[in-house]
């Protein structure tokens, strides 16, 4: 059975625990997670996901669940969880595949990594800013339960020994010499974060992964989709990451800019936080260099281009 075949069985199976689909499942992306357009028996649009195997475990999953119900219920723009006929987030359909449903989002994403925004972007990042600290204004009035877990993107997660998307500077296909720039980059900002968190500067849980694919502007605005990489971070580190793919566009700055003031607008924003967004950007693309080498066909060029584009910021870096 290929790839494609054995998610559409698991796909229709799925559907089952929410009382059956009108039509049979649509595979509309498949990046981390397959996800699949359903029209629900009661011609209710949904999105069914199936989570990548090994990526996040039950427990994280859950809390991705608990996070999103808690923040549609303040009114935060974000795709509600269904429940399956028995009550449940978090359906588990084989012995390694669990599978959600989500509220279908109206609209089109802002954009995606081979699609760059037309024009200075200033206006759609500006209120991405606003969006992002909602999200955070509203995630520190949350009482979570306590088994709730999530990743860290913080110094460890970045960092540490065991990072989220790997140990980057020691990944395959690293010369002697790019082992050395990226782990003599490593210590340094270890360092900065240290005395950024020392001088106040707190963690909270962020979205982690606010790309242009996952911001969708529709006739009520933008809405945030695809909580998949959740953790708690600092909060910059979600500005940072919500402008990476405009990095080598003439308008970065600008967007940077925007975005900050989007955010700062509602949510204080200290000397530090605009100092070091450079910084965060940097980490984004250190730990995507690591992250790609398990996504992509092996010998890939794309490999080739984000260890390329992580050595570029780290060098860039050192040299300040």
């Amino acid at each position: 059975m290929s790839v494609s075949s054995e998610l559409q069985f698991y796909a229709e199976k799925a559907c089952n625990f929410w009382g059956g689909c009108n039509k049979l499942p649509k595979l509309i992306k498949h990046r981390e997670n397959a996800v699949f357009g359903v029209i629900l028996k009661n011609n209710i649009k949904a999105a069914l996901r199936l989570h990548r195997p090994g990526y996040k475990d039950l427990t994280e999953i859950k809390s991705e669940m608990w996070w999103t119900k808690a923040l549609a219920k303040k009114g935060f723009p974000v795709p509600c969880p269904i429940e399956s006929h028995k009550g449940e987030d978090v359906i588990q359909v084989s012995s390694d595949l669990v599978a959600t449903m989500i509220e279908w989002v109206e609209g089109a994403p802002i954009g995606d990594a081979k699609i760059p925004i037309k024009g200075s972007g200033k206006k759609i990042y500006f209120e991405l800013g606003m969006l992002l600290a909602d999200l955070h204004n509203l995630t520190e009035d949350l009482n979570f339960p306590d088994w709730f877990k999530r990743p860290l993107w913080d110094i460890d997660g970045l960092l540490g020994e065991t990072p989220n998307w790997g140990r980057f500077w020691e990944s395959s296909g690293l010369s002697q010499e790019e082992k050395y720039i990226l782990e003599l980059t490593r210590n340094k900002v270890k360092l900065i974060l240290q005395k950024y968190k020392f001088g106040g500067a707190e963690t909270l849980l962020l979205h982690g992964d606010a790309i242009r694919e996952n911001v969708f502007n529709g006739p009520n605005g933008l809405t945030l989709i695809d909580f998949d990489d959740c953790g708690y971070g600092f909060p910059i580190y979600d500005l940072a990451t919500a402008t990476i793919q405009s990095i080598e566009d003439k308008h970065y700055q600008n967007r940077c800019d925007a975005i900050l003031n989007g955010y700062g607008k509602d949510r204080y924003l200290t000397d530090a936080d605009f100092e070091l967004f450079p910084i965060f950007s940097m980490l984004r693309v250190l730990a995507t260099s690591s992250w790609i080498i398990s996504r992509a066909k092996k010998g890939s060029s794309v490999i080739d281009i984000y260890k390329q584009r992580a050595l570029k910021e780290a060098k860039k870096f050192l040299e300040k």
